[in-house]
Order: structure tokens, then sequence, then C-alpha cells
């Protein structure tokens, strides 16, 4: 079900995933460069890598669900009609649709907890680190809505 909104939310997704992850390349050459050339480490280059990977990693997780990239198992899914096929590949995604909502909840909390703590280096809150959690969930809850609905409202040919 692609529309206006989810061609430029998918568009901005993939832009900030690149550029997160020249920034996270950047930081770590440096970080060897200063380290081991310059012989004068900078205290921050190993946290700063380390948050934008959390980030990557579920921005990209929820990329992956938009592209129907994420791990599948269909041995026995396959032996069926393209019919039950569809019907079970609903109902698996409205039980990952219901983990995810738990997942973003609770990464909601855990972020509301640690709104106060900073990181060691950087001196961030720690929320701005775990709202990765519910920002990449809430996410692929959006594009998992989506392929939900469009495997209900057009059955197979």
């Amino acid at each position: 079900m692609e529309n206006s909104f989810t061609r430029k939310l998918t568009w901005a997704l993939e832009k900030l995933l690149i550029a997160l992850s020249i920034l996270m390349a950047i930081v770590v050459f440096l970080q060897v460069v200063f380290r081991y050339v310059l012989k004068q480490p900078l205290f921050w280059s190993e946290e700063l890598p380390r948050y934008l990977l959390i980030w990557v990693t579920f921005l990209a997780s929820a990329l992956a669900q938009k592209h129907l990239a994420h791990i599948n198992i269909t041995l026995v899914v396959n032996l069926f009609p393209s019919r039950v096929q569809r019907r079970l590949r609903v109902v698996t995604n409205v039980i990952i649709l219901g983990f995810l909502g738990v997942l973003v909840y609770s990464g909601g909390l855990v972020s509301k907890i640690t709104v106060h703590h900073r990181s060691t280096a950087l001196q961030i809150p720690m929320a701005a680190v775990y709202l990765a959690l519910p920002g990449g969930g809430a996410l692929m809850m959006l594009y998992l809505l989506l392929q939900i609905i469009q495997d209900v409202k057009n059955p197979p040919a």
C-alpha cells in the first residue's frame, strides 16, 4: 500500500540511515587515527558509534519490514494454497504487531525512566539512546499495518 506519505517516509528513513552510517564510519575512522597515529584518543569516540549503531539497527529494521526483508521460514506455509498463505500471513503479522506494541510501550517506559540519566562521555540523556526502541518499533508497526491492510484488501490472483 504505497502512497505519498509512505514514499516520503521511506525516502527520509533511507537518507537518515545513510547519514547515520556515514557519521558512524567517520567517527570510527577518527578514533583509529587519533588513538594509533596521534596517540591522543578521543574520549567520546567509542560511545557515539555505539549509540549510532543502536539507532541504525532499529531504523533499518523498520526499513527491512517495509521491504519484507526480515527472515522468514516458509517451508510449511508454501505447501498451502495462496488463499491460506495470505490468511496465515495476516494472522502472523497481527501477532507480530502485538509484540511490536509491547516493544514500543516498554521502550517508551525505559526512555521515560532514563530521561535524567546521562551517558558517560557525551553527557547526553540516555533516553535519547533508548528512544531508538519505540521509534524503530513504531515505524515497523506502521509498515506492518500497511502490509496487513494490503493483504486483507487485495486477495491473491
